[in-house]
């Protein structure tokens, strides 16, 4: 994984702005029935911006990833995509910007995190939720944006802060609290939102893998992890730009010397029972295919050691006592003067040859249905 870096280090928190020297909007320019410009008046702040890799095709590709997103909200939100996106991204509630960002960027976890500091984000980097509520629904536009776009969002133990998680290595930030400010101040013309940043690591890109494959004869991308774990990708369209540009290969053959796409394909469906993030372990796999294979092998085995059959104990039990009896009546008048010596022989040569069926390996079994 590579360092955590991208946010400027700071001891303290940044300072508020100074009074005396800050250039604040005037009461005419922040009322909203004011008949100049619908940009907000951006006060001057004091926080650092956070930091975006140098890659331009990098930058470029986030941001069309920002922009998609937010069209995505905007027809989401008037009902024009009803049934068409992903469920995983509806399945929790609540958490439909999380669940966006982990399958259209695979392998980004906020589990390992890095400090947590003041900043601003640019909002052409930032992911945000606005299918719930944008401009349109503020009484008093301009009043909110000042408000959500002042420095004080990033104050700690202010009012209404907003949280944001940094892939520093894409420079792509996503709202972790705040998620439907994004929109609104995008579209009121701001180009930064304050808020508590924190830092999380991202795979290299050499460590990344996409690969086409064929699977029951649907077309799919599946993204590996250092040659170990995969994801399959929902939406490819919207996660390859971004990949690629970051410096992962353009998608590949499937390798011809790992699991067959059919196998793993019925791995992925045995995982995704429930779960919003499926994955599959090429390693585990390959493991329990041998295993699989192992078993299809034809072994000798007894009946003792088969644990797909059930005696039938009644019979077993009536054979061991009825069929003794039956022999022992007629050797007894078969043979009057020695009865003793007929019911042992009876009894010890039935006893043996039950025995010998039971524990004689005398028949042939496939290995996994051995006890």
């Amino acid at each position: 994984m590579q360092p955590v870096a991208s946010i400027p280090p700071q001891t303290n928190e940044a300072p508020a702005p100074d009074p005396a020297t800050a250039t604040l909007p005037t009461v005419e320019e922040l009322l909203d029935d004011s008949p100049t410009t619908d940009e907000v008046i951006a006060p001057p702040s004091r926080l650092p911006l956070a930091a975006a890799p140098p890659n331009i095709m990098l930058q470029a590709a986030v941001t069309r990833l920002v922009e998609q997103k937010e069209q995505i909200d905007q027809l989401a939100r008037n009902g024009l995509l009803a049934g068409l996106l992903p469920s995983e991204w509806s399945a929790s509630p609540g958490n439909e910007l999380r669940a966006f960002v982990a399958t259209v960027v695979p392998f980004a976890s906020d589990a390992v995190r890095g400090d947590t500091v003041a900043a601003r984000v640019p909002l052409k980097f930032l992911l945000g939720h606005s299918q719930r509520w944008g401009r349109q629904d503020v009484a008093e536009p301009k009043s909110l944006a000042t408000f959500l776009g002042s420095d004080e969002r990033a104050a700690p133990g202010g009012t209404d802060l907003a949280e944001v998680m940094l892939l520093s290595s894409l420079g792509l930030g996503w709202a972790q609290v705040g998620r439907g400010r994004v929109g609104f101040l995008r579209a009121m013309g701001a180009e930064s939102l304050a808020a508590r940043v924190t830092a999380l690591p991202y795979p290299a890109a050499e460590q990344l893998g996409l690969y086409q494959v064929n699977c029951d004869g649907i077309p799919q991308v599946w993204c590996v992890l250092d040659k170990r774990k995969l994801r399959p990708l929902l939406v490819p369209s919207l996660t390859v730009p971004l990949l690629t540009a970051y410096g992962v290969d353009a998608p590949q053959a499937w390798p011809s010397n790992w699991p067959d796409p059919a196998e793993v394909g019925v791995e992925l469906a045995l995982a995704r029972s429930g779960k919003s993030v499926v994955e599959v372990d090429l390693v585990k796999l390959v493991d329990k295919i041998g295993r699989s294979r192992a078993g299809e092998a034809w072994t000798r085995a007894s009946l003792m050691q088969l644990h797909t059959w059930v005696p039938r104990w009644r019979f077993f039990l009536t054979s061991f006592i009825g069929l003794p009896a039956a022999l022992l009546l007629i050797a007894a008048l078969a043979l009057p003067g020695q009865i003793e010596a007929a019911a042992v022989a009876a009894a010890l040569g039935f006893a043996g040859g039950a025995i010998a069926a039971l524990a004689a390996p005398w028949i042939y079994a496939r290995r996994k249905h051995l006890s």
